[in-house]
């Protein structure tokens, strides 16, 4: 029968934290010998009195006692009192270095940089964030016509706004007008000849929907007409330039 191990470091209980408490004796030795006398596995397994009973297997021993668990945790736990006990030694030694006129300028410079991030005054970085929308040339000339007819602009002045018109000209799919009623048709025709007094009267005595509709029915017979226009410069070889010289008829 082997004699009880009898580790050379002795832990007091009342010293030790959970992990460290849920231990053997010999096994809080071990622990203690490799945080606080910074042994390796074998010579920690000697300390804590493993190779007594079998001096050969220290070093087996040593290697089961590092890989467990239980162990493991109580290593952390011992290695962690002793950076909070040994934290005061540290920032005197780097305050030293700091003030140490005999030292580089680097080393007193990291010194100083290490106390400002220990202390909680890291440097501010600041993260700035690019995002870009691609479009195509005829989606943004698409973009730049709706935004005139908001603005109340003949479409033949925001046409020499565009990008590509022959790249929007080719993707233009036609919509059909709404049907209109008999009152709406015939109030159309009536403005249509009507003076520009005449056709202010006539817009006060639109509805607000009647009114909009007007607006949108001018400006895609203007747009048809410009297409129109187009295809024959197209045909004929003339410069689109002069397209645009003509004046919208008015959408107000």
């Amino acid at each position: 029968m082997s004699r009880p191990l009898q580790p050379m470091i002795v832990v007091p209980v009342e010293a030790c934290g959970p992990a460290m408490f849920a231990l053997t004796p010999t096994q809080r030795a071990f622990v203690v010998a490799k945080v606080h006398f910074g042994c390796n596995n074998a010579e920690a397994a000697r300390r804590a009195g493993y190779s007594k009973n079998q001096p050969a297997d220290a070093k087996v021993s040593g290697y089961h006692l590092a890989h467990n668990d239980a162990v493991q945790a109580a290593i952390i736990e011992e290695s962690r009192k002793l950076m909070a006990g040994e934290g005061p030694r540290s920032i005197r030694t780097l305050v030293a270095i700091r003030d140490d006129r005999s030292k580089e300028a680097k080393d007193r410079i990291k010194a100083a940089v290490e106390l400002l991030n220990r202390g909680g005054l890291q440097a501010v970085t600041e993260h700035h964030l690019t995002v870009e929308h691609q479009m195509t040339d005829a989606q943004k000339d698409q973009r730049i016509l709706a935004l005139c007819r908001e603005l109340g602009v003949p479409d033949a002045d925001a046409r020499k706004m565009l990008i590509a018109p022959e790249v929007l000209d080719a993707e233009f799919e036609e919509v059909p007008e709404p049907e209109k009623t008999p009152e709406q048709a015939e109030r159309a025709e009536r403005y249509a000849r009507a003076g520009e007094r005449e056709k202010q009267a006539a817009r006060r005595a639109m509805t607000p929907e009647e009114l909009e509709a007007h607006k949108a029915a001018t400006r895609e017979a203007h747009a048809a007409a410009m297409k129109a226009r187009y295809a024959e410069a197209q045909q004929s070889r003339e410069g689109i330039e002069d397209l645009f010289e003509a004046e919208a008829p008015d959408a107000a």
